[in-house]
């Protein structure tokens, strides 16, 4: 896929952050404490799989035929997708493109993955593998509040890159065991991948709190508020349990995630 030029709205030497280039550089202390553990654990997953699949040795011909029928699939997966919205490109929200196209740069891929646009009322965006394929959705409603915020945007698309370099790569095929207060801590370390495609905090924790509230009421969050929420749904014993079921930190935990990303590059 050709690159679309630079967005000249926000360039990299304007931004307050240092220019950040790899995805390593972005994970969390929270996801970097448990990489051991995780590692560990889908080693024995692996080898537990391998000696399961020994005495069923003549399923193996049928499940790489399924693989090879998902893979020559992808690229109609993809374009069944593409048929329930529009793809950003030059000519179709050529902000959206150019901002992915620059966020790869930054993390030095080659590949840019397609943008979908799809109509939605609920304020997210996601990233989707394919087989060989990999996706990022962003719906409507979140492109409403971002499309005239260039560091925003860059932030929503650099959490879904992280999500691609991370959970579509050999790491996440090798990941078999991921408990959710792992894939909490991957949340944290894709928001640094966003803030570091933003450039600068205020952008990065604008746009956490516009997922949450919305477009119109994201202004009216208090991000004291929201901290102290954090540090009470996190004590006690229900803390406990919320710490071990939750694959998504509560977002004056994020905020803060943010905030200590910033404050160390």
């Amino acid at each position: 896929m050709n690159l679309p030029p630079m967005m000249t709205s926000a360039p990299v030497a304007q931004r307050s952050l240092r220019v950040i280039q790899s995805i390593d550089e972005c994970v969390s202390p929270e996801e970097r404490r448990r990489r051991l553990m995780v590692a560990v654990m889908s080693v024995l997953a692996w080898l537990v799989a391998l000696v399961l699949a020994i005495p069923f040795w003549f399923v193996l011909p049928i499940l790489f035929l399924g693989w090879i029928i998902n893979w020559l699939l992808s690229e109609y997966h993809v374009r069944r997708l593409q048929a329930l919205g529009t793809t950003a490109s030059p000519e179709q929200f050529p902000e959206v493109a150019a901002a992915m196209a620059e966020v790869c740069r930054q993390f030095q891929l080659v590949a840019v993955p397609p943008v979908i646009i799809l109509g939605h009322e609920q304020m997210n965006a996601f990233a989707i593998r394919f087989a060989r394929k990999k996706v990022v959705v962003l719906l409507s409603k979140t492109l409403e509040g971002v499309v005239d915020h260039p560091a925003e945007l860059r932030f929503i698309l650099g959490h879904e890159l992280g999500h691609i370099l991370l959970d579509f790569s050999w790491r996440g095929r090798f990941e078999i065991y991921k408990p959710a207060a792992y894939r909490a801590a991957r949340e944290m370390t894709c928001d640094n991948c966003g803030c570091a495609a933003a450039g600068e905090l205020p952008a990065a924790k604008h746009a956490l709190k516009r997922l949450v509230a919305g477009n119109l009421l994201v202004d009216r969050l208090n991000e004291d508020y929201l901290q102290a929420e954090a540090d009470h749904l996190y004590s006690g014993f229900t803390g406990w349990l919320l710490r071990r079921y939750l694959t998504y930190p509560p977002l004056g935990r994020r905020l803060q995630g943010v905030t200590e990303f910033a404050s160390a590059k």
